[in-house]
């Protein structure tokens, strides 16, 4: 069959159809495509927000460490008494101060220092130089002190001496520890005369880093300056003895390069560890070139992406479907009209087939109109000029030319004939040229452009079709936009949040801590040398102000710490030793008093806890001493329940009032202020650290008289609980 003898119905439907299909499938295919491109700039932007905050945060630590190594050194360099135990207490002070720290150390060319080398040479902690390179550290965890042993082989010492500049070194091994070194020269009067420093060890950084992630199973890996592996969560081999070059991946080693190049980005590969398509974010860390890497499985990070593009997929093929169907609906709609104007001819010529009309009209025509000619060669050459017309105009219409009229003079009901087809023309122009200017502005996402002329029938479902989905799309738009102003604004308050938060602890960890280290030692060396017994008392008060400072600032940033943290990594720990250990380290507090502290509980008790959780004794029986009358008693016990171990502290003081007891816990609340110095934060660090604990912590009145009785609960561990312990814990 060729397209002549294709039925016009036919042909009107394939083309309305096809027409529509076509405008729908590619306003669908743009808003799809639009919409996956927003959600996969957002998950990048927020990878790259992780990495970057995690790289400002080691690099605040390296900066803190340096700028301890350039207290050691500036200190040094004012100094002028030549007293080589002032300086190794010094040293040991900074060191026990820093808990961070491995170790505390200077190295002074020789005879530079006292120009006494000689008469040290060979005695205890001296080489047969006697050159003084004191090194005081805590490598087997007790603080000790070592000499430093050709000082002049290594990059800590060298560097300082050439350049008379700050370094820090590359990782390195030492006894076993991985570690890094803070060096900063001594200058006096332009010339170099040693050097100060500290060493930290790079296992914190491993921990750390290793517990970092990024949507479900992402990780972070951290690098030296010259690619060495300082930290991997899947090969702790790899720490210390290989670079990132060595995974054989190009894309990493790009990263690495452009981290030499202090440059930041990502990369798209394949995870050597875990086989996944990953994209790696890298940023470099400004203080000793490091570098951060944050590797993310691509399928986790778009997710939500794909989720978004299945339901965009499923409302563009709903309203394709639907559109469809209308546009058939108003095509057909068409056909039909064109059928009534048929069978009208044909019973018009049938009327007059009996008259002298013997006029012939050609039948070669389309398929649809061949029963018109059939009626016309049936009637008077009178009617032949409107017929004829009339076909004319109906071809034109056909042909998709709408604006074509029925033309000449005609009389009676050829009049009102051509009155009828030039309604319809028109009608049919101005409705289909609407519904064209509404479809293309939605095609640009203009949504503003609304059908104004509806018709009747089946033109109506077009139209009211084409304007419902004009306006589900405009709504879908909005609330698009809402949604991507709304997500914004929260990152833009979440990250305002995270800087000043992140501001605020740096300065309380390092900014403020610092200084206040500096005091105490000036002050500490003051007093050895100072004579006169009043500004002895006076140097003395300013040495306890700053140690409540320096305690204050540690309570500080442990509560922010706190208030930061979900959870805690819980163990089984026996809550006896560690309330030994805490009396043990309040005995010199107590004594000042004569307060006794009475605990005579032997017997282990096994609960969970992080080893945090000595803080918590510590503050309670250090508050229970500071608010106890001299020559009392503090009185420890402990109480096993069922599921609960119960530690209670009685003090023997002026005791809490009932009003006071529910506010006792919060930050910066104390009761009774006469004559106690304190931050205001210990339980308040108290109460948060129970609280990750699932636990309780109260007070409550001496039931034996004066005084106060804090209580602690922690769950308790048994037998019966150890499988299940080392599923949740």
């Amino acid at each position: 069959m060729n397209w002549m003898q294709i039925p016009l119905r036919s042909k009107l439907v394939l083309a309305a159809v096809t027409g529509v299909l076509l405008v729908m499938v590619l306003t669908t295919t743009i808003t799809i495509t639009t919409q996956i491109s927003v959600q996969e700039e957002l998950a990048h932007q927020q990878a790259f927000e992780i990495t970057k905050s995690n790289a400002n945060k080691f690099d605040g630590d390296m900066r803190s460490d340096l700028a301890i190594a350039r207290s050691i050194s500036s200190t040094l360099s004012e100094y002028d008494s030549s007293d080589r135990d002032e300086i190794n207490r010094v040293l040991s002070a900074i060191l026990e101060d820093n808990p961070h720290l491995l170790g505390t150390y200077v190295s002074y060319e020789p005879n530079a220092f006292d120009g006494k080398d000689n008469e040290f040479a060979n005695i205890e902690g001296y080489d047969s130089t006697g050159r003084f390179a004191p090194y005081w550290h805590r490598i087997s965890e007790n603080i000790e002190r070592d000499h430093l042993q050709d000082c002049e082989s290594y990059d800590y010492y060298l560097y300082p001496k050439v350049f008379k500049e700050d370094i820090i070194t590359d990782p390195y091994f030492y006894d076993g520890i991985f570690m890094v070194s803070y060096a900063s020269p001594i200058i006096r009067d332009g010339e170099f005369i040693g050097v100060g420093g500290v060493d930290v060890s790079l296992d914190y950084m491993d921990e750390i880093v290793s517990q970092i992630t990024a949507f479900d199973t992402g990780y972070a890996i951290m690098t030296g300056s010259s690619g060495l592996i300082l930290s991997q969560p899947y090969n702790k081999d790899w720490i210390g003895n290989k670079t990132i070059y060595d995974y054989g991946n190009d894309e990493f080693s790009k990263a690495a390069e452009d981290i030499k190049h202090k440059k930041s980005g990502y990369v798209n590969t394949i995870d050597p560890d875990t086989g996944k398509e990953v994209v790696v974010f890298y940023e470099p860390i400004e203080s000793k070139n490091y570098g951060f890497f944050l590797v993310i499985p691509k399928e986790e990070m778009l997710e939500g992406t794909f989720a978004l593009r299945d339901k965009l997929i499923a409302i563009g093929i709903l309203s394709i479907f639907f559109t469809s169907i209308a546009a058939y609906l108003a095509s057909r709609t068409v056909t039909g009209s064109i059928d009534d104007i048929v069978n009208d001819f044909k019973e018009m010529a049938d009327s007059v087939a009996d008259g002298e009309l013997n006029i012939r009209a050609n039948t070669y025509i389309d398929e649809d109109f061949k029963k018109i000619p059939e009626g016309l060669n049936h009637i008077l050459d009178g009617v032949v000029v409107p017929i004829h017309e009339t076909t004319r105009v109906a071809v034109e219409l056909s042909k998709g030319h709408l604006d074509t009229r029925f033309e000449g003079n005609t009389e009676g009901e050829f009049k009102q004939l051509a009155q009828s087809i030039n309604y319809f023309a028109k009608l049919l122009d101005v409705i289909i040229n609407e519904s064209n200017e509404v479809l293309s502005a939605m095609e640009k996402e203009d949504f503003s452009r609304r059908v104004h002329f509806h018709g009747h029938g089946d033109l109506k479902l077009l139209t009211e079709g084409i304007e419902q989905t004009r306006l589900s799309l405009q709504q879908a738009s909005i609330d698009r936009q809402k949604a991507e102003q709304e997500l914004k604004e929260y990152a833009r308050k979440l990250e305002q949040s995270n800087e000043l938060k992140d501001m605020f602890t740096d300065i309380m960890r390092h900014d403020l801590l610092n200084p206040a280290s500096v005091i105490k030692g000036f002050t500490e060396l003051l007093l050895m040398t100072e004579k006169d017994d009043q500004t002895k008392l006076f140097l003395e008060r300013i040495l306890k102000n700053n140690n409540n400072l320096i305690e204050m600032i540690h309570s500080a940033a442990e509560f922010g710490k706190l208030e930061s943290s979900d959870e805690l990594e819980l163990k089984i720990q026996d809550i006896t030793i560690i309330i030994e250990h805490s009396i043990e380290i309040l005995t010199t507090q107590a004594s000042s008093k004569e307060i006794m502290i009475t605990f005579n509980d032997e017997e282990p008790h096994y609960v969970l806890a992080n080893p945090i959780i000595e803080t918590v004794f510590t503050n309670l029986i250090s508050n229970a001493i500071k608010y106890s009358p001299e020559k009392s008693e503090v009185v420890i016990e402990i109480k096993e329940g069922s599921d609960f171990a119960e530690i209670t502290i009685t003090d023997f003081g002026e005791g809490i009032k009932d009003e006071h007891k529910t506010t006792v816990f919060d930050r910066f609340k104390r009761v009774n202020k006469t004559g106690v110095k304190g931050s205001g934060l210990g339980l308040a660090i108290v109460k948060r650290t129970i609280e990750l604990h699932d636990g309780d912590v109260g007070v409550r009145d001496n039931p034996s008289g004066k005084g106060s009785v804090f209580f602690v609960k922690l769950k308790r561990y048994t037998d019966e609980l150890e499988e299940q312990t080392a599923k949740t814990y």
